[in-house]
C-alpha cells in the first residue's frame, strides 16, 4: 500500500480554493467587458450617439467599440446590440474615438501618430474623424479596422490598464455520483484564463498572461460480496487524483516574436507522481494571431523537479530527481461557424541529465455554444511520464465532458 504524506491534501486544498474563487469571479463578473449602461434620448446634438440603419431605422444610445466588422451599441429601447458595420448607413458619436484603418501598419512606436482620435461621422461609406484641432481624417468604411473609446484606447494602445483588465477564458465543471452496492464519485474542474494586451488582434502586440488550472478526483468502492460459500466480489478501492496548474507570461518584441517565463506544478496519483514542478524561460513565435485562428510555438529551458510517493515501505517509487530540461510545444485555437471552438496543444519535455525522466502532455477539445455564456465541452488529455515508479503506467488518458462558462 502506498503511504501518502500531507502534500497531496495540501495541494487539493489550494487548488480547490483557487478554483472556487475564480468560478465565483466569473459567475458574478462575467458580463461583457464592453457593455454600456448610459441612458439615451433622441436629441441628435446631446451626449448620445446616433446610428441610422440601411432600412431607415434610427437608434440613439452609446457606441462601445467597433471590431471585426461589428459595432457594439447600447440602446435604451433594445438594450445591448451587436450590429454588422455593413448594415449601418450613418453613425455619429458625441464622444471621441480612436479609429484605425486596415491599410495602416501599426507598431508600438507609430501608433500614437497613425491612429486619429476624435468624434466620428460615418456617411456615404466614408468614415470621418473630427480631430480636436479642427482637422479631419477620412478613409473608406470598408478599411475600418477598429474603433475604441478614449478609455479603451489608452488601455489597449498605451498599456494604461490594471491587472484585472483584459481577462477572458473558460471555467468547466463536471461531476458523477453513484450510490448503490458499489459506490463511485468523480469530480472534474478546469479554469483557463488569458489576458492579452491589447485585447484586439491586429493591434501592436504587447503582452499575454496565461493561467490554467485543472483537477480530476474520483473514488470507487466495491465491498466484498459473498454468495453462499463463494466470494462473488472482493473488496477494493480505486482512486483517481490528478492536479495541474501552470502560469506563463509573454512579452512581445515584434508582432510575432516574444519572450516568455513560465512555471507549472503537477500531481498525478495514476503515475505515482507526488509533485512535479518546473520553472523556465524561453522564446516563442506567434505564427497566426486573429480571433478565429491563433497558432503559436514555444521553446524554453527549465529547471524541473520530480517527487514520487515514498517507496521505502511500499517497495514502489524512485528518488526525488532534479532535472535540467527543455520545453517544446505548440498551441492552436480555431473558431468555426456558429461559434464552435476547437483548442489543441502539445508539449514535450526532454531532459538532459536524466534522459529517462522525459515527459509530455497533449490535449484537444471542442466547445459548443448552448445559451449565452454557457457551453457544452468535450476534451481529451494525455499525460506521459517517462520514469514512473515500479508498478505504475506511463500514460494517463482523460476524456471529459462538462458544462463550460465563458468569460468574454
Amino acid at each position: 500500500m502506498v503511504r501518502q504524506n500531507g502534500l497531496p491534501e495540501f495541494l487539493h486544498g489550494v487548488f480547490w480554493a483557487l478554483w472556487t474563487l475564480v468560478w465565483l469571479v466569473l459567475a458574478v463578473g462575467g458580463v461583457s467587458v464592453w457593455a454600456q449602461t448610459a441612458k439615451v434620448d433622441q436629441a441628435a446634438k446631446s451626449d448620445k450617439d446616433r446610428i441610422t440603419l440601411g432600412n431607415g431605422d434610427t437608434l440613439t444610445g452609446k457606441v462601445g467599440k467597433v471590431v471585426y466588422g461589428n459595432v457594439s451599441f447600447h440602446s435604451d429601447e433594445l438594450g445591448d446590440l451587436t450590429i454588422p458595420l455593413i448594415k449601418i448607413e450613418e453613425m455619429h458619436t458625441a464622444t471621441e474615438f480612436a479609429a484605425g484603418a486596415k491599410t495602416e501598419r501599426l507598431t508600438k512606436k507609430n501608433v500614437a501618430e497613425q491612429v486619429p482620435v476624435g468624434k466620428i461621422a460615418l456617411e456615404n461609406e466614408t468614415l470621418s474623424v473630427m480631430l480636436t484641432q479642427g482637422a479631419v481624417r477620412e478613409f473608406p468604411v470598408k478599411d475600418l479596422n477598429f474603433m475604441l473609446d478614449e478609455q479603451a484606447y489608452r488601455r489597449d494602445l498605451h498599456n494604461q490598464s490594471d491587472f484585472l483588465y483584459g481577462w477572458y477564458g473558460t471555467a468547466t465543471l463536471g461531476a458523477t455520483v453513484v450510490t448503490s452496492t458499489n459506490s463511485a464519485q468523480t469530480y472534474t474542474g478546469t479554469v483557463g484564463l488569458v489576458r492579452a494586451i491589447p485585447t484586439i488582434a491586429g493591434l501592436p502586440a504587447g503582452s499575454k498572461t496565461i493561467l490554467n488550472l485543472s483537477a480530476s478526483y474520483g473514488l470507487a468502492k466495491d465491498p466484498e460480496i459473498v454468495s453462499g460459500s463463494d466470494v462473488f466480489q472482493t473488496a477494493s478501492v480505486t482512486k483517481t487524483d490528478i492536479l495541474h496548474g501552470d502560469l506563463e507570461y509573454d512579452k512581445f518584441f515584434t508582432p510575432m516574436v516574444f519572450g516568455l517565463v513560465s512555471g507549472s506544478a503537477d500531481h498525478n496519483f495514476g503515475n505515482g507522481l507526488q509533485l512535479q514542478q518546473a520553472y523556465g524561460a524561453g522564446v516563442g513565435w506567434a505564427i497566426l494571431r486573429s480571433p478565429q485562428n491563433d497558432l503559436a510555438v514555444r521553446a524554453s529551458l527549465q529547471y524541473e523537479q520530480q517527487q514520487f510517493y515514498n517507496g521505502i515501505t511500499s517497495g514502489l517509487g524512485t528518488p526525488t530527481e532534479n532535472l535540467v530540461s527543455a520545453s517544446i510545444g505548440e498551441t492552436w485555437s480555431r473558431t468555426f461557424p456558429h461559434s464552435i471552438k476547437f483548442n489543441e496543444y502539445v508539449t514535450l519535455n526532454p531532459t538532459f541529465n536524466v534522459v529517462r525522466a522525459y515527459s509530455g502532455v497533449a490535449g484537444a477539445g471542442f466547445l459548443f455554444p448552448v445559451y449565452k455564456n454557457l457551453n457544452f465541452s468535450v476534451t481529451t488529455t494525455d499525460n506521459y511520464l517517462g520514469d514512473p515508479p515500479e508498478g505504475f503506467l506511463r500514460n494517463t488518458f482523460q476524456f471529459t465532458t462538462g458544462v463550460t462558462y465563458t468569460l468574454k
